[in-house]
């Protein structure tokens, strides 16, 4: 790993050379939100402007329980930011001068199926990322996806004991702080809040003190559309924001979220359409897996456009 890609210090009364601070935006905005990363993503343009500031300071809290709002080649923000993205195996391809994530410039993803493209090939990067890693503390060829109640570590407690724990837990939180409207740090203070993404089996409440728990498949589903750029939030009982609702199944492009009834609403991210099958990547599935599978398209009764 290099020393530092930075030749001079960004942020806060820092130098704040352009190539310098496009490069610490890039970095962060691989940086996953539960290791600091910002939310949304900082635009790539080269101005160290209060967002970036902002990202800095947060990235620095999260992970030193301080911040100055400054990174300075060759020192612990820099080390500590490189050494997470190279975690998350995307550090070669930002300092080989690859596109990275940001609003300004998507990442290249595998070519979608005719239709797609920009907004929608980010969605898809993002939805398979989450069957197949690396994101957080999961690596790559996650078998279960990037949380799952099968895929466990062990947790030590406060005094001494232990605890199995979903490996992804971190992951499972960041799609509530991230997604859903009106979601705080409060909420993980209530009982039963925090056990729902950490314990194998149990979810989230959907109130304090309540014994039914949230399904997250749409989620997750927005937590895709929103890591891939797009500006919107989950609902409760309504849904994403800033979207557009298509009845029926006509249509269907990779990167809508489709909804299906039956015994539950179930929401997935469609990443092709292959005769009367959707393919799709769905979260909350066998035991709050992250999995690709086919649908019937005939099992559609509504949709969303992130457009």
């Amino acid at each position: 790993m290099p020393i530092s890609p930075i030749t001079a210090s960004v942020g806060l009364g820092g130098v704040n050379r352009k190539a310098d601070v496009e490069m610490i935006q890039r970095l962060l905005n691989a940086c996953p939100f539960i290791k600091g990363g910002p939310n949304p993503l900082l635009a790539t343009d080269g101005l160290c402007g209060p967002k970036t500031r902002n990202g800095i300071s947060r990235f620095q809290q999260v992970n030193f329980g301080k911040a100055d709002g400054k990174i300075d080649p060759g020192y612990q923000t820099i080390s500590k930011l490189l050494a997470i993205v190279e975690q998350a195996g995307m550090l070669a391809q930002i300092l080989s001068g690859l596109p990275t994530p940001g609003p300004s410039a998507p990442i290249p993803a595998p070519a979608p199926t005719s239709g797609a493209g920009g907004l929608r090939a980010e969605i898809l990067k993002w939805a398979k990322l989450g069957v197949s890693g690396p994101y957080g503390d999961v690596g790559a060829g996650a078998k279960y996806g990037i949380v799952s109640d099968w895929d466990t570590t062990e947790e030590t407690l406060s005094w001494g004991g232990k605890r199995t724990v979903r490996k992804g837990w971190q992951n499972y939180k960041e799609f509530f702080d991230v997604a859903v409207a009106g979601w705080t740090s409060n909420h993980w203070l209530a009982p039963g809040y925090l056990d729902g993404v950490k314990v194998p089996g149990k979810r989230v409440p959907k109130a304090p003190g309540s014994n039914s728990g949230i399904s997250w498949c749409g989620i997750f589903a927005t937590w895709c559309w929103i890591k891939a750029g797009k500006d919107t939030k989950w609902v409760a009982g309504l849904g994403p924001t800033n979207c557009t609702k298509i009845a029926g199944n006509q249509g269907i492009q990779p990167g809508d979220m489709c909804v299906q009834y039956g015994a539950e609403v179930h929401h997935f991210v469609a990443v092709g359409v292959n005769g009367a099958n959707v393919d799709s990547v769905n979260g909350n599935s066998m035991a709050q897996s992250i999995i690709a599978k086919p649908h019937p398209l005939s099992s559609v009764n509504y949709y969303y456009r992130p457009e």
